[in-house]
Formats: C-alpha cells, structure tokens, sequence
C-alpha cells in the first residue's frame, strides 16, 4: 500500500469519527489538522518532531530507571536482614555451648573426674 492510498484511509477514519460532532468542534479539529500537515511539510519542525521523540525516550527510560531503584533497595535489605539472621544464629549457638561448658566446669565434680576415661565412657554412654 502506499503512502496516498494511506493517507486516504486515515483520512476516511478521522472523517467517519466526526461525523457525531458538533459543527464547531469539527471545524477546529479540521484547522488543527491543517496546521499539523502545514508544520510536518517544514523540515526543520521534522527535526524538532525528532528530537522530541528523543527526549520522550530518554526520559522513558529515565523513569523506569528511577521506579527499579526501590526494587534493588529491597533486595538489598532482605539480603542484609538475611546474612544477620544467620549471624546471629551462628553467636547464639556459641553462647549455648559456651553456656553449658561453664555449667559443667562450675559443678561440684572434681575436675580429675572429667579427665578419667571410665567418666568419658560413662558420659557417651548415658547421654541421651
């Protein structure tokens, strides 16, 4: 198809969808559209057309930029919050061991009778 073939199609579609209107609002949206073929045939208003689609881009892509910023902070944080979970647990297991060390070293058992063998057999035998 080309372009005046196109452009006649076009046309048709923009005519049929005013056909409902008021004469006023047809008349001003025809001067409209006058003005935009008048502004399109310059070719220094092509270039601006160009560089403003540019700029829409770039800004386009500015903002969806922008809008993965909160999405990358929270991943940062879930992962922060993580790796302190788990340090967490890592010192919580050392204080119990550390807890259970002092109560055995505390009772009243003489310290010889941790160092005999037959109180090592009899610990791994009655434990649970």
């Amino acid at each position: 198809m080309n372009e005046l073939e196109f452009s006649k199609k076009i046309t048709s579609y923009l005519d049929a969808g005013t056909a409902g209107m008021k004469l006023g609002t047809a008349y001003k949206l025809q001067l409209a559209r006058q003005a935009a073929i008048a502004r399109l045939s310059q070719p220094e208003h092509a270039m601006e057309v160009s560089q403003s689609a540019a700029g829409h881009a770039v800004a386009r892509r500015n903002r969806s930029a922008a809008t993965g910023a909160p999405m990358w902070i929270g991943v940062v944080v879930v992962a922060a919050g993580l790796l302190f979970f788990q340090h967490w647990q890592s010192v919580q297991q050392i204080r119990d061991l550390e807890e259970t060390d002092a109560g055995i070293l505390t009772s009243e058992l003489p310290i010889e009778a941790y160092l005999d063998r037959g109180f090592q057999s009899w610990l791994s035998s009655s434990g649970p």
